[in-house]
């Protein structure tokens, strides 16, 4: 029994994470958090990203090259092999992009902007700062949860390798 005729870990997969990091926007975007409260937390992210980033793009290349047993076996396991490469992929892309979106917002001044272009006066501005922050704290909720996602199928891979 399932959801469209997919099991619900097909769910859970394919949009629990973008699911959680969505509703994790709204509350934030409810909650008006301060991106000056953020800065510390803003601040680290970048390495953690870069680092998730290389590790499994250094996986992926280890496993898509390599021809050891376990590694052949694992790719003869054609279906959950292919879910594995796909969501090493997606979480290369989300952790680049969390990365690119932690610099921009910990190293552009905004200040300097909304002088510059007078919307000091704006209704707007708030809202928009708002938003930045939330959209922030979705993208993480959904890169932890996919990343934890991703370790549990390395995981099943490897546990039915040996």
């Amino acid at each position: 029994m399932g959801i469209f005729g997919k099991s619900y870990r097909y769910w859970v997969e394919t949009i629990g994470g973008l699911l959680a990091g969505i509703i994790v926007c709204i509350l934030l975007f409810i909650v008006n958090p301060h991106l000056s409260n953020w800065k510390d937390f803003v601040k680290e992210i970048p390495s953690i990203g870069m680092c998730t980033f290389g590790f499994l793009l250094t996986l992926l290349s280890i496993i898509l090259q390599g021809n050891s047993s376990t590694i052949e076996w694992m790719k003869s396991r054609k279906t959950l092999f292919d879910r594995f490469i796909q969501y090493n992929k997606h979480i290369v892309i989300l952790s680049f992009i969390i990365s690119i979106y932690a610099y921009t917002l910990r190293f552009f001044n905004f200040q300097w902007l909304i002088h510059e272009l007078s919307l000091e006066t704006n209704p707007i501005i708030p809202h928009i700062r708002r938003l930045l922050i939330s959209v922030f704290g979705g993208l993480i909720t959904w890169f932890v949860i996919d990343t934890f996602q991703f370790i549990e199928m390395f995981y099943l891979l490897i546990k039915k390798a040996k």
